[in-house]
């Protein structure tokens, strides 16, 4: 972790940037703190610092441009996991029961568009250096670029605000249109890119990056259906010759490697006792301090292939039903803590009431199944005192985008194949030709690599917050978000050789309902309904 988001800095800058009630965050009326601030490069300096730090003082929720607590808990929305604590605020997302007055959590604030508009008016005047200057620039339009691009997925249409608002009036004003947003964007990302470096996330000290910008240019270009666009972004990352796969998946999301992780394109960076997150707390099983607030659920299981690349559910795989974790795609195992699996120097069992991780227990999985990714047995000083960063945009994405990019496009060659291999061989630690020993994807069919991509951006990426987005582009919300939602089955476990005796009893987690009429969106919260009577409701609420 660098001295980027420092907390003496973010506390000077929580009181800096201080904003007004009103949905829109207008200008406090007393001005005395820009005009006595803003007089130095320094001032700057600390001033973009602090677009990068956190809101309020609970530091394990509320980064201001991103938060592991998003990163992580999207997922749970989904068919990928389960959130078992209704404070979490994720569960009502997920089973469909959210409404105004219980939006689950909210992302329609403009505190850090207010942020960035106010940073990017006061820099003007500032006597530094021109070419640095350019860069801060770029750096706090990516930023709220970023925090459109959330917005416009969650909510659709939202007000589009490019300067400081002063008057709580003049922040009374209706939403505009999703696609004049989602244009805003991507002009913005295109022209951040031009002024920012050519950097990973190591050389750049946590700052955003040309290949951030690009990066999540081609997200939502991908997101958009504009698929030669999204195509063209993704390889102009992978030219950078910045970025490269982590040979060890598991290891890809530990701090003990962070220092040469150069597949990180976009992150967000926790520094322990100074900036830090409590993902470890709420990753490790009971038994180890955890609280399993993050599930894995049966469907996931079942989505990663058999080790030939065939899936499950095809009769030549040789699937074992009472043998479910044998000859699976290795990443099962880096990413899914399962009844019978080895951790920690012992036998992990969710299955037995005796057992302090039996799944009915209050820090235990419900589902059975609690999530390996991000996780790191630490001393329980560490527990809520962690400083893992957490990856918002990795180099897997940027190949896995490209190659469905170029699929949806009709450019179907053999670098497109490449890029999906290149991600599937690392997974089973070998160089990319050796076929032999992995499951290379040599199909040139269309209809077979889309169902490929998909089922590779599910199992390579689950847990990083982008499965909820997915599944809102392809539409497939009643086939995935609908209905009960189950776990691993019941069973007993040999904590002696990681033995499972099964039943036919499944674990029943929750019964969800998706409203297609919804259309994949969030709610306005109420909140903001009545501080801004131009704001209209989303369809279904």
């Amino acid at each position: 972790m660098t001295t980027l988001n420092k907390i003496t800095v973010l506390f000077a800058f929580l009181l800096l940037f201080a904003c007004g009630k009103n949905f829109m965050n207008v200008v406090p009326e007393d001005q005395l703190t820009d005009i006595t601030f803003w007089q130095t490069e320094n001032d700057a300096t600390l001033a973009l610092t602090g677009l990068y730090g956190q809101t309020t003082g609970d530091v394990n929720k509320a980064a201001t441009w991103e938060s592991h607590w998003n990163i992580l808990w999207w997922d749970l929305m989904t068919d990928n996991g389960y959130s078992q604590f209704p404070w979490d605020n994720i569960s009502v997302m997920g089973n469909g029961q959210l409404n105004a007055a219980n939006p689950g959590r909210n992302y329609f604030s403009y505190s850090q568009i207010r942020k960035c508009n106010n940073f990017l008016e006061q820099i003007e005047p500032i006597e530094m250096d021109q070419e640095k200057k350019e860069i801060y620039k770029a750096e706090a339009r990516f930023l709220r670029a970023y925090d459109y691009f959330r917005k416009v997925e969650f909510y659709g249409d939202v007000p589009l605000v490019t300067a400081t608002i002063v008057n709580a009036e003049d922040a009374k004003i209706a939403a505009t249109s999703k696609q004049e947003v989602v244009n805003f964007i991507l002009q913005e990302l295109d022209e951040a890119a031009k002024a920012l470096p050519v950097q990973n996330m190591r050389t750049s000290n946590g700052h955003v990056t040309r290949g951030s910008a690009l990066a999540l240019k081609a997200r939502l270009e991908l997101y958009e259906g504009k698929f030669p666009e999204a195509m063209a972004d993704a390889q102009e990352v992978m030219e950078m010759s910045v970025y490269e796969l982590y040979a060890d998946y598991q290891g890809l999301f530990l701090i003990d490697n962070e220092s040469n992780n150069k597949e990180s394109v976009l992150e967000v960076q926790y520094a322990e006792n100074d900036y830090p997150n409590n993902i470890w707390q709420h990753v490790l099983p009971a038994k180890e301090g955890g609280w399993s607030s993050i599930s894995a659920v049966q469907s996931m299981v079942d989505a990663y292939e058999m080790s030939d690349g065939k899936t499950i559910d095809d009769p030549t795989a040789g699937y074992d039903l009472n043998q479910p974790f044998v000859n699976r795609d290795p990443r099962l195992k880096m990413t899914i803590l399962y009844p019978g699996a080895s951790f920690n120097g012992r036998i992990f069992d969710s299955l037995n009431p005796a057992s302090p991780d039996y799944h009915q227990n209050a820090a235990a999985p419900r589902s059975g199944y609690n999530v390996l990714k991000y996780a790191k047995v630490v001393p329980s000083t560490l527990l809520q005192n962690g400083g893992e960063n957490v990856m918002v945009i990795r180099f897997a994405e940027v190949l896995l985008t490209y190659a469905e990019a170029a699929i949806e496009s009709g450019t179907i060659n053999q670098a497109v194949l490449d890029a999906i291999n290149q991600v599937r061989a690392r997974a089973y630690g070998v160089n990319m030709a050796n076929t032999d020993q992995y499951p290379a994807v040599t199909t040139h069919d269309p209809a077979e690599l889309r169902r490929i991509i998909r089922r590779e951006r599910r199992v390579e990426l689950a847990f990083e917050g982008l499965r909820y987005f997915d599944i809102k582009r392809w539409n497939l919300g009643a086939e995935t978000l609908n209905g009960p939602l189950y776990g691993s089955r019941e069973g007993s476990v040999n904590t002696q050789t990681g033995a499972v005796t099964w039943t036919n009893t499944k674990i029943k987690l929750e019964d969800r309902v998706f409203y297609p009429e919804r259309n994949y969106l969030l709610p306005i919260p109420q909140a903001e309904l009545d501080a801004n009577p131009n704001i209209v409701q989303n369809k279904g609420y």
